[in-house]
């Protein structure tokens, strides 16, 4: 159906009723902008359309933070499994067919990953602590228990937690640990690298679940396509380049 054909009471209820549905927090507004210009349909509809990039755009205060928190969240995790996947495929040759100068390597190697890894797994915590929500807290109980069970291999090797569960590295001490000790404690299965790692794969999945209802709160507000693709405030405008016939 050709819309040009459409009478303009037609075109301003559909407009209305799409409107109300979408934009839910700005009804008031589209409701004056719909009596204000009832005799001018391209007026009303460019109204509308500042009205719907106004609303739909916005997060409040508290949604801005969050968004940020998961974002952090989500980056940190990442980066808490790549450099566990890293330290547990650490060497390919079993020790006892490691040379004494690779076993040296390892050693100089696992250090500066471990000290990257603990930089990413405080934030980590860090985002969890701050997101607050129960699922976040579940995890951020786990981590911390994770480094309970390995506290003792790991507080000889330098590394201690606070009581927020951040992670605190005596690099000297580290540094100083026999590479056997390192290997050991990083780069087995079972392990606190190895636990920690595979719980970052959840809390991965759980801020891109935040982050994406936050970005539909976000848009909710946002005018949406019609069947054809089309933007429907165009299609209202006579802007849209089908027909009913496709």
């Amino acid at each position: 159906m050709n819309t040009k054909g459409v009478s303009s009471l037609i075109i301003q209820n559909r407009l209305l009723s799409q409107a109300k549905s979408r934009m839910r927090n700005s009804s008031a507004g589209i409701a004056a902008a719909a009596k204000s210009n009832s005799g001018n349909n391209n007026a009303l509809v460019d109204s509308l359309k500042n009205k719907a990039n106004q609303s739909s755009y916005g997060l409040s205060e508290a949604q801005e933070e969050q968004k940020e928190t998961y974002t952090s969240m989500q980056k940190a995790a990442e980066s808490v499994r790549s450099r566990s996947e890293k330290l547990l495929s650490w060497p390919s040759k079993t020790w006892e067919e490691m040379t004494d100068e690779e076993k040296a390597k390892y050693k100089t190697d696992a250090v500066a990953e471990v000290t990257n890894l603990v930089s990413d797994y405080n934030l980590m915590i860090a985002s969890l602590k701050d997101a607050g929500g129960t699922v976040d807290g579940v995890y951020l109980k786990q981590m911390k228990g994770y480094f309970q069970n390995a506290q003792k291999q790991l507080e000889e090797l330098g590394i201690t937690a606070d009581a927020d569960g951040k992670l605190s590295v005596n690099k000297e001490k580290l540094e100083g640990a026999d590479a056997l000790l390192l290997k050991a404690a990083f780069g087995e299965e079972g392990t606190f690298v190895d636990d920690i790692g595979k719980r970052a794969e959840n809390v991965i999945a759980n801020a891109k679940t935040n982050l994406a209802l936050i970005n539909k709160n976000q848009y909710a507000g946002n005018y949406t396509y019609n069947k054809y693709g089309s933007d429907i405030f165009d299609v209202l405008a006579g802007g849209s380049q089908y027909s009913s016939k496709g």
